[in-house]
C-alpha cells in the first residue's frame, strides 16, 4: 500500500479508468490534478464527479509544466505510454504508472488476470461465472466493466478476476496476479505499439512479477504463446490445447470432452451443449476450466455451470432472422484474426460487413475467406482497403452507414444465408465504440423486420 497523504499527484486522461484513478487518489488524501486533451465541455461528466472531490481538472492538453511539479503521474490506458514526456518525468524522479498498477497496490485478495489478442473478455466473464456459480464472492473488471480502482474504493470480494490489455500492462511495475492467462497473440494495436514485437512484449508483462508459487495458464496452440513458454517463465505452467500434449499438466480437449491433468489427478468433463460458437471459444472454455480447477472448483459443477453461461453481446451474437437470412453481430471483432475465426465458426454462405478504423494492421489475411463468402459490404475509413483485399474474388460493395450496409448485405443474401457484422477494424471512425456499432447493426436488422421483409 502507498501513503499518498499530502502527495502531489496527476492523472492523464479522463475516461472511466482515469476518473476512477483520480477518485482513488483523492480518497487516499493526495492533492490531485487531472489533465486531458479534450475541451472542458467534452469533460462535463468527469467534472461533475471530480470537482466535488477538489480535483483540479485542466482540459486542452497534457500540461507538462504541471506534471513536472508532481510526485506521481497516473496514465489512463488510452494515453500513449511511449511519449517522450513520460521518460522525462521518470528521469526527474517522478513515478509514472497506470491505473491498474495504482489500484493493485491496495488489493489483498488473490488476482486472476487474463490477456490475449482475442477472447479475453469472454474468458474473463466465463471465469467469473464459474466462480460465482460455486458460491464465491468475485469482482470481475479491469479492461471490462469496472476499473480496478473502483473495486478498491467500493468493493469487497474473495477473488479478483481482471481482463488486462496491452495498454494497461505497459505501465505496471508490481502488479502480481497469482494466476495469469495468455490466450493468444496476433498483430493488433500496431498503431500504438509500433511493431508486433513491441505488442508481444507488452502482453508478456502479465508474467513480469510472478514467482514459482504462481500459475501461468497458456494456450500452446498459439505459436507466439508457445514461443514464450519455451523461452522459460518463472511461474508453474498449466497448458491448454485442443489436442493432448504428452503428459504435461493442463487442460486438453478430445472430441466432446475436456481432460484435466493436475499432478497425479486426471478428470474428464463433457463439453457438449456449450452455448458458445466456434473453435476459438473452445480455447476460451479450456482456459476458464483450467483456472477454475486451479482455484479448487469441482469438475462436475464446472461442467454444469458451463452450460448455463450466457454469451456476451457483440461476440458472434445471434440477432435474429429476416426472410430466412440469419444475422450475427460480431462487432467486437476489431482485428483480422477475430473475423477469420467468426467466419470459420459460421461456415459458408456468408455476407460479411467489414471495415472501420484500421489499427495499422494488414487486412490481406481476410482474402482466405473468399470461398466461404457470398458477398462483402465495406464500411468506414478502411472501406477501400477492404474492397482491395477481396478485389474480384468476392462480389463487394461499399456502404456509407450501418443502415445502408445491412440493407445491401440483405440484398446480396438468400434464404439460408448469414449476414455477419465482423469488421476486423476499430469503430472510432463512425461510432463511440464497438458496442454502439453493434447496436446500430441490431437497429438496422430490426428496421428490415419493420419493413415486413
Amino acid at each position: 500500500m502507498m501513503d499518498l497523504k499530502g502527495k502531489r499527484t496527476a492523472v492523464v486522461g479522463l475516461g472511466r479508468s482515469g476518473v476512477a484513478a483520480a477518485r482513488l487518489l483523492a480518497t487516499k488524501g493526495a492533492h490531485v490534478v487531472a489533465v486531458d486533451v479534450k475541451d472542458r465541455e467534452s469533460l462535463s461528466e468527469a467534472l461533475a464527479v471530480l470537482e466535488p472531490l477538489k480535483v483540479e481538472v485542466l482540459p486542452g492538453g497534457h500540461h507538462p509544466e504541471v506534471l513536472r511539479s508532481t510526485d506521481l503521474v497516473v496514465l489512463s490506458p488510452g494515453v500513449d505510454a511511449s511519449l517522450p514526456l513520460w521518460e522525462e518525468l521518470k528521469g526527474s524522479g517522478i513515478e509514472v504508472i497506470g491505473e491498474l498498477e495504482l489500484a493493485s497496490r491496495w488489493v489483498q485478495e488473490p488476482i486472476v488476470a487474463v490477456t490475449g489478442t482475442n477472447g479475453k473478455t469472454t474468458t474473463t466473464a466465463l471465469i467469473g461465472h464459474l466462480l460465482r456459480s460455486s458460491g464465491k464472492e468475485v469482482f470481475v473488471g479491469g479492461n471490462i466493466g469496472s476499473p480496478l480502482a473502483e473495486y478498491v474504493m467500493e468493493g469487497k470480494a474473495e477473488l479478483v478476476v481482471l481482463e488486462v490489455s496491452s495498454f494497461q500492462l505497459e505501465t505496471i511495475r508490481s502488479f502480481h496476479p497469482g494466476v495469469a492467462v495468455l490466450l493468444n497473440v496476433s498483430p493488433d494495436h500496431l498503431d500504438r505499439h509500433g511493431t508486433f514485437e513491441g505488442y508481444l512484449r507488452a502482453k508478456a508483462r502479465i508474467f513480469a512479477n510472478q514467482t514459482s508459487e504462481d500459475w501461468a495458464v497458456l494456450n500452446l496452440d498459439d505459436p507466439q504463446v508457445r514461443r514464450l513458454c519455451e523461452g522459460g517463465l518463472p511461474p508453474r505452467i498449466l497448458s491448454l490445447s485442443k489436442a493432448p500434449l504428452d503428459r504435461r499438466e493442463g487442460v486438453f480437449s478430445v472430441g466432446e470432452e475436456a481432460i484435466i491433468r493436475l499432478g497425479e489427478r486426471e478428470e474428464r468433463l463433457s463439453l457438449r451443449h456449450l452455448p458458445l460458437l466456434g473453435t476459438h471459444n473452445l480455447e476460451n472454455v479450456l482456459a476458464a476450466v483450467g483456472v477454475g480447477i486451479l482455484l479448487g472448483l469441482d469438475p462436475r459443477q464446472v461442467e454444469e455451470d458451463l452450460r448455463r453461461f450466457k454469451p456476451l453481446p457483440h461476440r458472434l451474437e445471434l440477432v435474429g432472422r429476416v426472410a430466412g437470412v440469419t444475422f450475427f453481430d460480431d462487432s467486437k471483432a476489431t482485428n483480422p484474426l477475430a473475423t477469420l475465426r467468426a467466419v470459420e465458426a459460421l461456415g459458408e454462405g456468408i455476407v460479411l460487413i467489414a471495415g472501420g478504423q484500421n489499427k495499422g494492421l494488414d487486412l490481406s489475411p481476410l482474402r482466405q475467406l473468399a470461398q466461404r463468402l457470398k458477398g462483402v459490404v465495406a464500411i468506414g475509413e478502411a472501406a477501400e482497403e477492404v474492397l482491395r483485399t477481396f478485389d474480384s474474388t468476392v462480389p463487394s460493395v461499399r456502404a456509407e452507414g450501418m443502415e445502408e450496409a445491412v440493407q445491401r448485405a440483405f440484398e446480396m443474401a438468400s434464404a439460408g444465408d448469414v449476414v455477419l457484422l465482423s469488421p476486423a477494424c476499430a469503430s472510432f471512425d463512425m461510432f463511440r465504440d464497438y458496442r454502439q456499432r453493434g447496436e446500430a447493426f441490431k437497429r438496422a436488422v430490426e428496421g428490415l423486420r419493420a419493413d415486413g421483409r
